[in-house]
């Protein structure tokens, strides 16, 4: 996700710092984006040349000590409220003041990863969707704490990114993954009953979706959606169909 972000970021900002954990998840990362841009030069829709120069202004690092000059920091770890804790803590020493972080996350309340954060007035949420460079939905989420230019600044990205950009404010699932949630438990309630996976995709494809069910969780991550809906369980209990945690862990 953070790959995708990044590509999106590239052609409109001048700066774009990717970070990860190791040189191995980066090179993968850079392969990625790269290979995006390469199918726009196939296409002619970007010259080699500009390829070239779009991959030479994206910086690479494992550690924080480019951060010192950020004005927004996008995070995009895996849905563990833990772990963004400890990434929001040290982002945040690693910043000036004014600096945005906006945690990409498609459920976990962002009221709640803003309590690990000094400066609740410049936390923001800033939900993407897979693949970044394809799906042109950006859903920003806003807290009681999230000041006005915060909001304006994340939405200014956003544009920016090419985005069609929604503000919401925060709540469970937000309004998009709630949304995608109901609908994704009456589907896995119809694989439990006998549907296959491949039967599924050509229901949803028929009714009008751009992907099927399957696919869809597919392309978003099983990970992902298992801890997602047992979020989705744990606060609306009934309203979700017990049988997908089960199903999607085997």
């Amino acid at each position: 996700m953070g790959a995708g972000i990044a590509t999106v970021s590239l052609e409109k900002f001048p700066k774009v710092l990717l970070k990860d954990v190791s040189d191995t998840a980066l090179s993968k990362g850079e392969d990625m984006v790269r290979d995006v841009f390469q199918k726009k030069v196939k296409r002619k829709k970007l010259s080699q040349f500009d390829c070239d120069k779009l991959m030479s202004s994206l910086i690479t690092e494992t550690d924080y000590s480019g951060f010192s000059d950020m004005d927004i920091v996008i995070e995009a770890v895996f849905e563990d409220i833990n772990l963004k804790h400890r990434i929001i803590k040290e982002v945040e020493a690693a910043t000036p003041d004014h600096c945005i972080f906006a945690s990409n996350t498609s459920a976990l309340p962002i009221g709640d990863l803003a309590k690990a954060s000094k400066r609740p007035e410049n936390f923001i949420g800033m939900h993407y969707f897979s693949p970044v460079d394809k799906m042109p939905l950006l859903e920003i989420i806003t807290t009681d704490d999230t000041s006005k230019e915060t909001t304006a600044a994340a939405v200014e990205v956003g544009l920016k990114q090419k985005k069609t950009v929604i503000v919401v404010k925060d709540g469970p699932g937000f309004y998009t993954t709630r949304v995608i949630g109901a609908l994704m438990g009456e589907a896995f309630a119809c694989i439990q009953e006998g549907t296959g996976p491949a039967e599924l995709d050509k229901l949803f494809t028929k009714f009008g979706w751009p992907v099927g069910g399957a696919t869809l969780v597919d392309e978003v991550g099983i990970d992902v959606a298992y801890k997602v809906t047992k979020y989705f369980l744990e606060v609306f209990g009934e309203r979700i169909s017990a049988g997908i945690p089960e199903l999607l862990r085997s």
